[in-house]
């Protein structure tokens, strides 16, 4: 829409000039300074200077940081993007084209991270002094341990950390070494591991071994000292899913039809997928014994769901499903999609590990 806009306005200032040139000159007139004048909003009138200080809230100087300045045009092949890291004393400088027909913004990242952004907008002609105050995210330790659901630790295990693309979102992107490929570390023979300078919040622990499927940790708040925590491995086999159906008063519904109204589905979503990243990682890497990314992946949570209309003996669902082991978000839906108004018994997260006597998951419905 702003791209649009612009476009509009150019057209009419283009016009306007047209208009303006041909009240005194002749027809060639016209056409020169209508290239003129194109040439001028393409190419820019000047150059104007980007600069400021980059701080934290208690206004301490941040060295390091890399602030981008874009230059948002009609056209997007136009657009122009100036960087610079920020000095010993947090200060920054950026020469960039001035166009009439452009949306500014800056962005302030630290380690491929995003700590600020701001739409400036339109600009006029002049340097633009522009401080800017960026809430700090200290570089952190994160360490911890691997273990199976008995609690063992688990040696050779490949660990890594994901942060995210911005301060506050999901972590999407596994933490890089300096000269290229994912910084992963195998855990030593008590299953630990540690990894120093990370920086972004929040974050999330992601573990791999062809025997023991995939584990995670996600840290919310990571903390200056130190962050990390225990990553359970549910195991890589499928497990069976079944779901035991109780009344408002948490005794069971044996061998009872529930009512249209009363019927659900429940729905399992990996919590969190980085499986595709962690794939190729290994791959490159040559590790387990060569294994192929396409054989990581395989070993994955996927999306599952199973209906419940009816249950037999024990209040167990006629239905069930079988899933690969790992981390899975539950969730409820009533017979017309909504939400659902019974109740999961346990945890809306959990993991889901037990390969020899199966999964059970209580859901409570208001019936009595």
């Amino acid at each position: 829409m702003v791209r649009m806009l612009n476009l509009i306005r150019l057209v009419a200032l283009l016009a306007a000039a047209a208009v303006a040139l041909s009240s005194c000159s002749g027809g060639g007139e016209i056409l020169l300074g209508y290239y003129l004048y194109k040439e001028l909003i393409d190419k820019g009138g000047s150059s104007r200077i980007w600069h400021g200080t980059v701080t934290d809230n208690n206004g301490q100087a941040l060295a390091g940081y890399t602030v981008e300045i874009t230059a948002n045009r009609p056209d997007p092949a136009g657009d122009i993007r100036r960087s610079v890291q920020t000095d010993d004393d947090g200060k920054y400088e950026i020469v960039m084209p001035w166009y009439e027909i452009a949306t500014y913004e800056i962005r302030v990242s630290h380690d491929n991270v995003t700590v600020y952004h701001e739409d400036v907008g339109l600009v006029f002609n002049q340097d633009q002094l522009r401080d800017i105050q960026v809430s700090p995210i200290a570089l952190v330790t994160v360490s911890g341990t691997v273990t199976d659901c008995a609690s063992e630790p688990l040696p050779q295990v490949f660990v890594a950390v994901a942060k995210p693309a911005s301060i506050g979102t999901e972590p999407d992107t596994l933490v890089t070494r300096q000269e290229g490929g994912v910084s992963y570390q195998l855990t030593n023979s008590t299953g630990v591991y540690y990894f120093e300078d990370i920086f972004g919040e929040p974050l999330l622990v992601t573990a791999f071994h062809p025997q023991h499927g995939f584990g995670y940790y996600y840290i919310e708040a990571p903390s200056p000292i130190n962050s990390g925590g225990t990553v359970t491995m549910p195991g890589a086999e499928r497990i069976e899913v079944r779901v035991r159906v109780l009344d408002s008063t948490g005794q069971p519904l044996e061998s009872a039809v529930l009512p249209v109204d009363y019927r659900f589905t429940l729905r399992l979503e990996p919590a969190y997928d980085l499986s595709s990243q962690i794939a190729l990682a290994v791959a490159e890497e040559g590790l387990f014994s060569n294994v192929t990314a396409e054989e990581v992946i395989a070993l994955h949570p996927v999306s599952g769901s199973v209906q419940v209309a009816s249950t037999g003996a024990e209040a167990f669902a006629d239905n069930s499903l079988e899933v690969a082991a790992g981390m899975y978000r539950l969730s409820l839906e009533d017979a017309q999609g909504g939400t659902f108004a019974g109740v999961l018994v346990g945890l809306e997260t959990r993991v889901l590990n037990d390969a020899v006597n199966g999964e059970i998951i209580e859901v409570r419905v208001p019936l009595s």
